[in-house]
């Protein structure tokens, strides 16, 4: 019993090859209708209510309705069918191909089974007469009809190779643009960037590393390196438990300074972000490493700058102090009415309001100075 939903699915595949114009199928039809004697050689396709002449030769019929198609009967079995004369045939004798045009008699089909079973139309050979083969024109009939389908069998794999190598060669395009555009956004950071796998191995790493190490190292930075000969020996033990900590899961913000010598010290901020695969698969760390330097003196300058500030402020309001208890002392006695200052007063006076204007302008130098050197910072940072 035929699965004819399944047979029907094998049948849309093999309807759009183009078999007309190839020659090998020609040559087929040719010899079948040479070794059995027949003027009209098919391969026919049939789906659910359609039989389609794929390769006609001897006559100029595209398709026909199934219901009048001799290879209905032909692929209900794995068998050659052979009608030497339509007109005593019981299932053919009022068939309009047989009682009009072209008034077939003899019919003989081998079916087109696929490799998994499937029967999808015929090899057929048709006379215009009474006509018989012998057991050699059936096998050979057998045999053109197995060559067929293993032809367009062999097509079909082609055109499925040929459409999987084009979208395999888009899909490597675009996997090609996306590496091309990952790589531009990894090399175009400006901080330390590495990949580790889980062996604290060297995966990649950008031009910033890579000159970095160069730098403090005098060392060329390669994939496969053991990354961790390069890590400062008082920051080794906080590396290792950051890098397990990603290997774990978790990411990881480290901080510190590191003095590279004739290089200076470097203040830095470092994260440890878990690297995962396309399966969501942990495969080692991303280290990303910020130079910091220049904020920190800037934080460090800030600070010092109010220490100064505070320090300026607690020492002028002891000096303060005394010129102006002076001069408020000298005021209470001018507003006495009888009160006859002699000259040292005024001179007291006026020597305590200098002094106390001497006081305020260094104030205000120092904060100006402070002011300027803040400034400075900012315009050479």
């Amino acid at each position: 019993m035929i699965d004819d939903e399944i047979r029907l699915k094998a049948v849309e595949r093999f309807k759009s090859l183009d078999l007309e114009t190839d020659e090998e199928f020609k040559v087929l039809l040719q010899m079948a209708s040479e070794t059995c004697d027949a003027p009209i050689a098919l391969l026919t396709l049939l789906d659910r209510d359609t039989q389609w002449l794929k390769i006609r030769n001897g006559i100029d019929i595209a398709q026909m309705p199934r219901e009048i198609s001799f290879c209905t009967h032909t692929i209900q079995s794995d068998e050659v069918m052979v009608v030497p004369d339509a007109t005593t045939d019981l299932r053919f004798a009022d068939n309009p191909l047989v009682t009009g045009q072209p008034a077939i008699r003899f019919y003989a089909g081998a079916p087109l089974i696929t490799s998994h079973g499937q029967r999808i139309g015929s090899l057929c050979v048709v006379h215009m007469q009474p006509f018989n083969l012998n057991k050699q024109q059936i096998l050979m009939l057998q045999m053109l009809s197995k060559q067929a389908m293993n032809l367009m069998e062999l097509r079909i794999a082609v055109e499925m190779l040929n459409k999987n190598k084009l979208e395999f060669e888009a899909q490597r395009k675009i996997l090609r643009n996306a590496e091309i555009s990952q790589r531009s956004f990894f090399e175009s950071a400006p901080n330390f960037h590495i990949l580790l796998n889980k062996n604290a191995e060297v995966v990649d790493f950008n031009k910033v590393a890579y000159n970095f190490i160069e730098k403090m190292h005098r060392e060329h930075l390669v994939k496969g390196a053991m990354f961790i000969k390069f890590i400062a020996p008082d920051f080794v033990n906080r590396f290792i438990e950051g890098f397990k900590s990603a290997l774990a899961g978790q990411n990881v913000f480290e901080e510190g300074t590191t003095d590279y010598g004739q290089h200076g010290i470097i203040y830095w901020e470092a994260s440890f972000e878990t690297a995962r695969d396309a399966a969501n698969e942990i495969i080692g760390i991303s280290y990303i490493i910020r130079d910091v330097s220049d904020r920190k003196v800037k934080e460090i300058r800030i600070i010092d700058q109010n220490r100064s500030l505070l320090k300026i402020a607690h020492l002028q309001a002891h000096e303060f102090r005394a010129p102006l208890t002076t001069i408020m002392g000298m005021i209470e006695l001018i507003k006495s009415e009888d009160f006859n200052a002699p000259r040292e007063y005024y001179n007291l006076l006026e020597t305590a309001v200098l002094r106390f204007d001497d006081k305020i302008r260094e104030v205000i130098s120092g904060i100006d100075e402070l002011i300027l050197s803040g400034r400075e910072d900012v315009y050479t940072s």
